[in-house]
Formats: structure tokens, sequence, C-alpha cells
């Protein structure tokens, strides 16, 4: 299986030779995987970006788009509130296949479309549905990221499907594949909040006796900016 998203499409060097590899390796047989990871402030205009995934849209047999980047391409305005604590039930409505239908192209087999670990759309020919995960796990008060649970969720959904091809398309067995994605994507972000600690207690005492491992909570702003631990 040949993996591949967005950003080699952003150089005009980067695109040809991603296009290259992408035709090279259907010619061996692989199914290509197409991570769309679209990140729209880099492109000159949204017109520009659809234009690009176009050019490779139709040569992928598996496609993962979020919710929003599904919404983007379809031209469908979304109602989701953002940084809010509204829990909009839009924010888990499922697509029928006529919505997702102008997308879909010969080469196609399944399409997912992901919300973090809160649930996962699956479209085939044939079939389509949903499988309900866990919201934003409460790891610690801060942790709640999307991203970090994407690459585990793309990377399962891969390593799945690489090692049964013969069942892409099988409802059972994609309903499987999902349910094992979530749980990578949850570990992911329990991983995150593992490395980025839990915060102070907000009646905790201003004097604290210091951790002899030098082990300490931090603020809420020492999360939201600290760099991945290496």
């Amino acid at each position: 299986m040949f993996y591949f998203n967005t950003h080699p499409l952003l150089d005009q060097n980067m695109r040809s030779v991603a296009l290259q590899a992408i035709k090279a390796s259907k010619k061996l047989g692989a199914k290509i995987f197409y991570d769309v990871n679209l990140p729209l402030p880099l492109w000159q205009s949204s017109d520009e970006a659809k234009l690009f995934i176009q050019q490779v849209w139709n040569l992928a047999n598996v496609i993962e788009v979020t919710k929003q980047e599904l919404e983007f391409l379809c031209g469908i305005k979304a109602t989701e509130e953002f940084d809010t604590k509204n829990n909009s039930s839009s924010k888990f409505v499922h697509y029928g296949p006529e919505v997702v239908s102008p997308l879909w192209h010969e080469n196609l087999e399944v399409l997912f479309v992901t919300n973090g670990t809160s649930k996962i759309h699956y479209y085939t020919k044939e079939h389509n549905g949903t499988v309900h995960g866990m919201e934003d796990p409460p790891i610690t008060p801060f942790t709640c990221d999307m991203s970090a649970s994407g690459d585990g969720i793309v990377a399962a959904l891969m390593r799945m499907l690489t090692v049964q091809l013969h069942l892409i398309t099988d409802k059972e067995y994609l309903e499987r594949t999902i349910k094992y994605a979530i749980d990578c994507g949850v570990i992911d972000q329990w991983l995150l909040g593992r490395e980025r600690g839990f915060p102070p207690k907000e009646d905790m005492e201003e004097e604290v006796e210091p951790d002899l491992n030098g082990i300490r909570s931090i603020t809420e702003k020492e999360y939201r900016t600290v760099g991945p631990v290496i």
C-alpha cells in the first residue's frame, strides 16, 4: 500500500515526483491510500487547493478525510462551532451516500470520514455506516489533540487494510478495522497527555515541596506552548 497526503502537492517538483511514485506503485499492483490532511492556509486559494487535490483524488483506492475536509470538498456550509462548549449534534452527523457521491470515482473502494476519536464514518459502493468511539478522552484537563489521534487512526487503518487487502470493502471487517483505529487514536492522545503532564490544581497551596526527580505540574499556558518531548 502506498501512502501520501496533500503536502507534496504544495511544491511543483514534489508534486511531479509524488505523481510519478503513485503511478509507478499502481503499475506494481499497490493500493493507493490518500490522507487528505488539507493545510488550507498554505494554498493561494480554496479553488487552487481543490484543483490540485483533484489531480490525485481519482488515483486513490482508499481516502481518509476529516468531517471538516469532507464539508469543504462537497461545498457544505459547516454549522459546527469551534472553541466553545456547544456539543451540537451536527458534529456527529452522518452524511448519506448521495452527499458524498460527487466525490466518488471508479478507482475508489473505501472512503473514511473521521472526527477525532469520537466517530468514524465509512463508505463503499455497497455499504456505508459509522462506528462510535470516545469523545475527547479526558486524559488531562488540557488534553484534546485531534491531530495526534489522527496520525494514530490513519496508521491503524493502513495496518488493518494491508494485512487483509481482500477484505478492503467487507462491511464487518471495515467496522472491526475502525474500532482498532479508534483505540490507537486514543492511545496516541494518552501518550501526548503523559508527555506534557497535568496542570496544577487551583486550590493547591503556593508553597509546594519540590519533587526529588524534578517532576512538576505545568500551567495551561505552558501546556499549550510547550514543544514535543524528544
